[in-house]
């Protein structure tokens, strides 16, 4: 049960987004006020010293959830042998590490993603391959029992190592 707890956090976080941020009431004044002020935080990462720590952010988390995978992927018992909770916990570490980078790579270049230079840009052809990898390595994560578990996450790695080749070159 406990491995599975990343992926139900980022499902609730997805699916109920409003219990994060629901309004509260005071009883003496008819006016509501957010529950959690996020106005500064805001503020901070619509400024350029916000935008910088983002790309460090995201660029950290990719190469991360990419070394992960291929560390998962050695260290899985059909391989090397080795215990089936060190390939465990490098997955969903690697898995993580992706689902984060999704929300952190929206966050911060979420307008990049356009077709008025053509569909075929450098940075749609970069956030489709690493979207798609990055979803790929939660559908291995859930699937993990399951035969189809290596090719799915194995693909999901590679998409998500050449979505970095490429956006680099």
């Amino acid at each position: 049960m406990f491995k599975k707890i990343p992926v139900y956090l980022v499902i609730f976080i997805l699916v109920f987004p409003s219990a994060l941020f629901a309004e509260g009431t005071d009883t003496t004044s008819t006016e509501k006020t957010p529950l959690l002020d996020i106005t500064a935080f805001k503020n901070y990462i619509q400024g350029p010293d916000g935008y910088q720590m983002l790309s460090t952010t995201h660029n950290v988390l990719g190469y991360s959830s990419v070394l992960l995978g291929l560390a998962a992927g050695l260290f899985s018992p059909p391989v090397l042998g080795v215990d089936e909770d060190i390939h465990g916990f490098l997955g969903g570490a690697a898995t993580t590490a992706a689902v984060l980078n999704i929300g952190v790579g929206a966050l911060n270049y979420g307008n990049r993603f356009t077709t008025s230079e053509g569909l075929f840009t450098k940075d749609n052809i970069h956030i489709v391959m690493g979207v798609t990898g990055g979803v790929l390595l939660l559908v291995a994560s859930l699937v993990s029992e399951s035969d189809a578990h290596p090719i799915i996450a194995g693909l999901g790695t590679g998409l998500m190592g050449a979505s970095i080749v490429f956006q680099l070159f």
